[in-house]
């Protein structure tokens, strides 16, 4: 197991009054007081249980323990500011990816990207089909498109359109025995379903706007994607 290591502030005073072998400007180089850097040296030291700094009257030296960690640490913080440039380099490649719901994505999103690459020609689109929800801090997702009520935890919401939702059925149940003419008919037809992921969608919602009673919403089969529910010409 590695051992643990001191807290990385304390090392970045440490590495930079070492560099500069002073508090002052190693205090203006982090942005923090000389108070500070020196109060950070002194923790670490007692945290090792060694002087990395003889404190003179107008000077400031480093000791042997000092001068050996030095050239390690500077090292070693560069390395860490290389890793950091990186991973900006990979976050500012050009390349935005958008996580969307397919069928929400093909009838909105898609007729809407030639204009985006013309206006955007130096970013690259990727585009996530996925009902799937994502966590935009652990997915390689920069946008996620949904729809719903909104009111999500820990993302903005940005409202883009309102939605009006009616029942569709074949023309065929138009005619036959028991002819779907009015609201009140759906009493005797199949109710098909999409598993939206918002309820202003159900059959429940509707009926109830509809002023509807006596019919079960939940009756028929269920859908993922709105393609499955068209039988074959």
């Amino acid at each position: 197991m590695t051992r643990p290591l001191p807290p990385l502030n304390a090392l970045k005073a440490f590495e930079a009054a070492g560099r500069h072998l002073s508090f002052t400007k190693a205090a203006a180089e982090l942005n923090v007081t000389p108070a500070a850097v020196s109060h950070q040296v002194k923790a670490l030291e007692e945290l090792l249980d060694v002087r990395l700094f003889r404190r003179l009257t107008r000077a400031l030296r480093l000791t042997d323990a000092g001068q050996a960690a030095l050239p390690t640490l500077s090292q070693g913080f560069s390395a860490l500011a290389e890793g950091v440039e990186q991973m900006r380099a990979q976050a500012e490649s050009g390349v935005l990816t958008i996580s969307v719901s397919p069928s929400f994505g093909a009838l909105w999103l898609v007729p809407r990207l030639e204009r985006f690459r013309r206006r955007h020609p130096e970013i690259e689109i990727r585009i996530d089909g996925t009902d799937r929800r994502v966590d935009l801090l652990r997915d390689e997702v920069d946008v996620a498109l949904r729809y719903g009520p909104g009111g999500y935890e820990g993302v903005g919401v940005d409202w883009l359109f309102g939605q009006v939702n009616t029942p569709v059925c074949s023309p065929t149940l138009l005619r036959g025995a028991r002819p779907l003419r009015q609201p009140e008919d759906l009493r005797h037809q199949t109710l098909l379903h999409i598993d939206w992921k918002d309820a202003e969608a159900s059959w429940r919602m509707w009926l109830l706007a509809a002023g509807l009673d006596g019919i079960d919403p939940t009756r028929g089969p269920h859908f993922t994607m709105e393609t499955m529910m068209s039988s074959p010409p």
